[in-house]
């Protein structure tokens, strides 16, 4: 399926809000032990989730391929901070999040108090995909 313009628009605001979030204000907000810490840690992973249902639903327009390159360094970033963000944001939240809302382990952002656990078993699902 192909992005209308109105979608590429509203994929492009949720990009750079998350870009945004993640590389500058998520380490000054962490350095300064801003209040406000725990709603820009919120905006970081809603952000994270529409990107991922655009990607997907987008998955063949050839819009997106330099996003979908782009989001791997990003995701990247946000798994080396992850112990940064759990020292800041309780993980109690994670948790109730994921049960209330059915959130699946493929969506690991919402799993960084569990991010271990869930990237061993993508890392075993892949391996036995490849036999």
């Amino acid at each position: 399926m192909k992005m209308s313009r109105k979608h590429l628009e509203k994929f492009l605001v949720q990009w750079q809000e998350y870009e945004t979030t993640l590389t500058r204000i998520l380490p000054r907000s962490l350095l300064r032990m801003d209040p406000d810490l725990g709603e820009e840690i919120h905006h970081l992973l809603f952000c994270r989730d529409a990107i991922e249902e655009d990607l997907a639903r987008f998955s063949d327009d050839p819009k997106l391929t330099a996003y979908r390159a782009k989001m791997a360094a990003l995701d990247a970033e946000l798994l080396l901070r992850h112990a940064e963000i759990l020292a800041h944001y309780p993980v109690r939240y994670y948790r109730a999040y994921r049960k209330r809302h059915g959130i699946p382990p493929s969506h690991w952002w919402w799993y960084l108090d569990e991010i271990e656990k869930v990237m061993g078993a993508a890392a075993e699902r892949r391996d036995v995909a490849r036999m």
